[in-house]
C-alpha cells in the first residue's frame, strides 16, 4: 500500500493515527477531551464592585428618607402653629356650637359697636361743656339798670355782685376845676358792689368799667370827675365778704354821644366774665 505523496513543504494533518501519518497517540482512534478552563475571576469582580457602590448608596437613601419624613413633619407643626396663631388674630365671624350644631350668630360683635362709639361721645362731652362754660365767662351777661349780676374774679373765692341802679347824662360837675372839655359832658353811673365770694376784694372799680355809645364807641372812666349827683369811689375800695360800696362812675363822653351800654368787670377789668347793663339815660 502506497501512500500519497505530500507536496514540498506541506505538513500532513495531524490528530488522526491513519491516513495521514503516525498518529498521536498509539492504540487510539481519537485525542482525549481537554481539561477543563479555570473560573473566571472577572465575575468576582463585578459582585465586589456591586457591594461597594452599593451599599453606600443604600445607607445614603435611607438617610435621606428619614430626613425627609423628619423634615416633612416639622415643617406640617410650623404650618400649622402659623394656622393657629392666625386663626386666633382673626376670629371667625360666625362659630359652630359643638353642642347643639348651629352657627353661633355674629350679633354680639355688632352689639359692641355702640358700645366703643358711645365712649368718645361720653368723654367729649365733658371738654364741650368746659368750652362752652370758657365761652360763657368771656361773653359778657346781658342786664337792665337795676339788674344785679354776680362775677367772678381771677383770684381763688374771689366773686362780687354788681347792680347798675341809675344813669345820670348830662351829669353836672361839682366844682368848677373838674369841668369837661369843650365839647363834652359827664354821664354819670351809679354802681353798688357787693362782695358774695371768700377773698376780699380790694381794686379800683373805675379801672374796670367801660362806656359804650349808640354808635360803637368805647370810653374809659375819669378818675379825678367829680359829680353833684353822686360820690364816687375815690381810687381803692377794699370789700370784707358780706360788705357793699355804692358809688359813681364818671365818663367824659362828646355832648352828641347817646350813652348804650356799660360794662364792668373784676381785677381791674382783666377778668374773664364780664357784666353788660343796656342804658337808659335821664
Amino acid at each position: 500500500m502506497s501512500y500519497p505523496q505530500q507536496p514540498p513543504g506541506q505538513q500532513p494533518p495531524q490528530g488522526h493515527g491513519y491516513g495521514y501519518g503516525p498518529p498521536t497517540q498509539p492504540g487510539y482512534g481519537h485525542q482525549p477531551p481537554p481539561p477543563p478552563p479555570p473560573p473566571d475571576k472577572s465575575g468576582n469582580l463585578g459582585v465586589i464592585l456591586l457591594l461597594v457602590i452599593g451599599l453606600p448608596l443604600l445607607l445614603l437613601g435611607g438617610c435621606g428618607a428619614v430626613f425627609f419624613v423628619l423634615t416633612a413633619d416639622h415643617g406640617s407643626v410650623a404650618v400649622r402653629d402659623v394656622l393657629e396663631t392666625e386663626a386666633d388674630d382673626n376670629p371667625p365671624d360666625v362659630q359652630l356650637d359643638p353642642g347643639t350644631g348651629p352657627p353661633a350668630s355674629a350679633a354680639p360683635q355688632q352689639s359692641t359697636a355702640p358700645e366703643q362709639s358711645t365712649v368718645p361721645e361720653q368723654t367729649a362731652a365733658p371738654e364741650q361743656t368746659t368750652a362752652q362754660q370758657q365761652s360763657a365767662q368771656t361773653q359778657p351777661q346781658t342786664a337792665k339798670i337795676g339788674d344785679s349780676i354776680t362775677l367772678e374774679g381771677r383770684d381763688p373765692g374771689l366773686k362780687v355782685a354788681v347792680t347798675v341802679s341809675q344813669v345820670v347824662s348830662p351829669a353836672t360837675p361839682a366844682d368848677s376845676f373838674t369841668k369837661p372839655k369843650t365839647g363834652q359832658r359827664f354821664v354819670a353811673v351809679q354802681v353798688t358792689l357787693t362782695n358774695q365770694g371768700q377773698a376780699v376784694y380790694s381794686d379800683s372799680p373805675t379801672n374796670g368799667a367801660w362806656l359804650i355809645d349808640a354808635e360803637g364807641q368805647q370810653y374809659r372812666a375819669s378818675i379825678i370827675a367829680n359829680v353833684r349827683e353822686g360820690q364816687s369811689f375815690g381810687g381803692t375800695a377794699t370789700i370784707n365778704t358780706g360788705d357793699s360800696r355804692k358809688g359813681v362812675i364818671v365818663f367824659e363822653v362828646p355832648e352828641t354821644a347817646k350813652p348804650a351800654k356799660f360794662q364792668f368787670a373784676l381785677n381791674s377789668g382783666l377778668a374773664d366774665q364780664k357784666g353788660e347793663w343796656e342804658l337808659s339815660t335821664t
